[in-house]
């Protein structure tokens, strides 16, 4: 039997633990509260996929800061990047055995090379994915929506010497029924998901929309294409090669339409009053735009906007 292990107890990671452990294989969860593992440990963990059906499967979870040393040959980290502080990557390289698989679902950048220097020995996938989820509850989620998801080696020039990992974790998700592609430049991945997110993830956020709404006037359409635009412009000279302008627009439409319903996760952030992920998104291409030496205002504003809406001791 599979054996691994998903350290997040939020949508994505609660998503991936289900599907994974209804495929037969043996999944532990590390979750941040004990409340969320005693839970979960006693009533299992409750999934409703996009077409209705629901199954309530076993997981074992575990709070992360009680998990011994592990030997688990596979991590699935599916933690925000706000979760990855510098106390979290010191109990991963102790928690964690050497020669383990990590598989890091973070969206934006700039994580993967902090988890280079922090973590000597692992083996480092990055994956990008468009899977949906939404968390409903302490043990329940819901997967709003099918997706692709893309792995790859960190830094993409150990592909070579990453294959057996990339094969195996390739081969767990797809058991479980996710659709998994491997990628032989996973940073292009990566600053297109950060393209798409660090349009659609503030907007969503400012406005309280849901993706759907985001297109269905011509000024926030305006608004649209104006951060896109300038996010495009630079991500081009940063690696982003293809597709073309037109066709990376219409993708951007495409996952409003795709994911009409959905709340992002910069959206349910706001509403649940957490820190978002902002910094690592439009924040990151900020921080990109002084590195070339290029002004940002759209980028500038919208992380000015998102980053007042949470005040660390009033939203919390």
């Amino acid at each position: 039997m599979e054996q691994i292990a998903v350290l997040g107890g939020g949508a994505l990671g609660m998503l991936l633990a289900s599907r994974l452990a209804a495929s037969g294989q043996h999944v532990l969860l590390w979750t941040r509260t004990d409340v969320q593992a005693l839970q979960i440990n006693r009533e299992g963990l409750k999934l409703e996929e996009p077409s209705g059906q629901a199954l309530t499967v076993h997981v074992e979870a575990l709070p992360f800061g009680k998990a011994a040393t592990e030997r688990m040959p596979v991590v699935l980290v599916a933690l925000k990047q706000t979760g990855i502080t510098d106390e979290l990557l010191a109990a991963l390289q102790h928690k964690v055995g050497d020669g383990a698989t990590l598989v890091m679902f973070q969206n934006g950048i700039g994580h993967m090379e902090r988890l280079m220097a922090a973590l000597p020995g692992k083996t480092l996938l990055a994956a990008v994915t468009t899977e949906g989820a939404l968390r409903l509850g302490t043990a329940c989620v819901r997967h709003t929506g099918s997706g692709t998801t893309w792995i790859g080696a960190w830094p993409p020039e150990r592909a070579q010497g990453a294959g057996s990992s990339l094969q195996q974790v390739k081969r767990m998700l797809e058991k479980a029924g996710f659709s998994t592609e491997m990628s032989n430049d996973i940073r292009e991945s990566m600053l297109r998901k950060l393209l798409i997110n660090a349009v659609i993830n503030p907007l969503t956020a400012l406005w309280r929309v849901p993706n759907g709404q985001l297109p269905k006037s011509a000024e926030r359409l305006a608004v649209m294409q104006a951060l896109f635009r300038e996010t495009l412009d630079i991500l081009r000279p940063l690696g982003l090669r293809t597709p073309s302008d037109e066709e990376l627009w219409k993708t951007v439409l495409g996952v409003c339409a795709a994911t009409a319903a959905n709340q992002s996760s910069m959206l349910q952030d706001v509403l649940a009053g957490r820190q978002t992920e902002i910094d690592a998104l439009n924040g990151a291409v900020c921080r990109m735009a002084e590195s070339l030496g290029v002004k940002a205002p759209w980028n500038d504003s919208v992380t000015a906007l998102v980053k007042a809406i949470f005040l660390p001791g009033v939203n919390s």
